[in-house]
């Protein structure tokens, strides 16, 4: 959990902010308390998607299916109102981490433990069928650990059986690496496919890694459509149950209740399904939720800006924004409003959920999506035809003019030069960017390595545009400096660091694609760090 930034609303319908959970690309999402003292997890829809007509009729259908999901490992919906000028859904709150959360902090979860999740969402995705919805984005983020089993989260792209989809042509609609291959290639999805995904899911959950790998989207998408996944890293006990649910052939994959059938009697029954390391997690989220809740109201407080905004004003030094107004609730004639000004703002201060001690090593092998540079091609071209009109210079010979032949000296050094670099360029292995829970990793080799832990990290951001793209950060007061180094020069923007190029990537086409991943990483694994308003 994090504090309520200044300018966040203090209230959403009937509801009281009380702590920021996370936020992704459809907006933030919140925990709060109803009036009665229940607490929720409330998404709020960014104010630019709201002013998407296609988005808001895609945010309606996500409520309404939401709805109609019934079964016990499914968050209830408990509120929405999908016509307020910024919509906003509310849900049971789980006082626990995302399944990706728990695994990227405390690595694979035991056998049994995947055995009893297998078993939940098997009957998640039995009452979502149900309804005539496939899910389509089922992976580590959208499934919560609580106290008595998992809840599988977000429809925002599920799709009724029998209804055509909202989305353009072309788009994809899912998470890469838990895509079915039926997702991959275009072809009619059903039930089968969330079954697929079931199944790397349950490989993450107990490897810590997905059955296709977790490099860059086009061979993980290449793999999920013509390799068979490698089980070789999964016990024994669990390669029948995840392999059939794997299988390429949609007709070949089990149905929930058939999974439920192999699973056997290992649902989670009580607080004991998981492990200690995971379950004091959940006591942790279940003790701030009390505190929160009992905490009297004060303003939120604006976290500390280090660094200077766009215009050259500095952070630290600007004056809070005005607190944005509350984002009212539609009329309903059996809700009691409440009184004007009884609008009240997040306690001061929420510890953020992290690991009990720092973590100062960025391991090379935790889960987390790896980035690399391109451009090795170009630079050997580019060596190639400066070496060529040095040759092609030599040939000619020296002119009887003496001056201009000076000149054609120092064009050959200058030529030599930038050959020199860009053949450096074309045989150094591309630059390496790997995002993960516990900070940023880049190198070139094993032996050329920046580690970057969260734990020095205040902001991180990708600023820039087109092949001027590039990862920005932050650091701490009292964390070690962001040093120049020849093979991974550093620039510096407005008190941080530029550390790894984007634009490097590719093409404009890759360079967008690679920004977008780079973004939605920095957005899941900085904890808090990430600011998305740098461009």
């Amino acid at each position: 959990m994090q504090p309520l930034l200044a300018g966040e609303p203090n209230r959403v319908g009937d509801y009281r902010l009380l702590a920021r959970i996370g936020g992704g690309a459809m907006g933030a999402v919140y925990l709060a308390r109803s009036r009665g003292g229940r607490g929720v997890a409330i998404k709020i829809v960014r104010p630019e998607l709201a002013d998407d007509g296609e988005f808001r009729e895609r945010f309606r259908r996500e409520v309404e299916m939401a709805r109609s999901v019934g079964g016990f490992w499914t968050a209830t919906v408990i509120d929405a109102d999908t016509e307020a000028d910024q919509p906003w859904l509310a849900t049971e709150y789980v006082p626990g981490p995302t399944l990706h959360r728990a695994v990227a902090d405390h690595g694979p979860l035991p056998e049994q433990t995947v055995r009893s999740l297998a078993a939940g969402l098997a009957e998640a995705l039995g009452a979502i069928h149900r309804a005539g919805l496939v899910h389509r984005d089922l992976k580590p983020g959208n499934v919560l650990l609580g106290p008595d089993g998992p809840r599988v989260i977000d429809f925002g792209i599920s799709r009724a059986m029998s209804s055509s989809a909202l989305t353009a042509t072309g788009i994809f609609l899912g998470t890469p690496g838990f895509f079915s291959p039926e997702q991959t290639v275009g072809t009619d999805v059903g039930p089968p496919s969330d079954v697929f995904s079931l199944g790397a899911v349950l490989m993450f959950a107990a490897t810590g890694a997905g059955p296709f790998g977790n490099e860059n989207t086009a061979a993980m998408l290449y793999r999920v459509v013509h390799n068979e996944p490698d089980l070789d890293a999964l016990p024994p006990g669990l390669r029948p149950l995840i392999g059939g649910c794997l299988a390429k052939d949609p007709a070949a994959r089990p149905t929930p209740g058939q999974l439920l059938d192999q699973v056997g009697e290992a649902s989670p029954q009580n607080d004991s399904w998981l492990p200690a390391e995971i379950t004091a997690v959940i006591t942790e989220h279940t003790s701030q939720l009390k505190q929160a809740s009992e905490a009297p109201s004060a303003p939120p407080a604006a976290p500390p800006r280090p660094t200077r905004q766009r215009g050259g004003g500095d952070w630290s030094a600007a004056p809070a924004a005005p607190a944005k107004p509350i984002i009212p609730a539609r009329p309903k004639p059996t809700a009691q409003q409440p009184e004007a000004g009884r609008g009240t703002a997040a306690p001061a201060r929420i510890a953020p959920s992290r690991p009990a001690v720092p973590v100062d090593r960025v391991r090379a092998d935790g889960p987390g999506p790896v980035f690399t540079t391109g451009g090795r091609l170009g630079a050997l071209v580019s060596a190639a035809l400066m070496f060529g009109l040095i040759h092609l210079v030599l040939q000619i010979g020296p002119t009887a003019d003496d001056e201009l032949w000076a000149l054609t000296s120092f064009g050959m050094l200058l030529l030599t030069i930038s050959g020199a670099l860009s053949l450096a360029k074309a045989l150094l292995p591309g630059l390496r960017l790997k995002v993960n829970a516990e900070g940023l990793r880049i190198s070139r080799s094993p032996l050329l390595t920046r580690e970057i832990p969260w734990s020095h990290v205040s902001r991180v951001a990708v600023v820039g545009t087109g092949k001027g793209q590039s990862v920005t950060v932050w650091t701490r007061p009292g964390s070690p400096a962001l040093r120049w180094r020849i093979w991974n020069p550093t620039r510096p923007y407005h008190g941080g660091v530029r550390v790894y190029p984007v634009g490097s990537a590719g093409g404009p086409l890759t360079r967008r694609q690679e920004g977008r991943r780079i973004r939605q990483a920095l957005q899941q694994y900085a904890r808090g760090t990430y600011d998305n308003r740098m461009v």
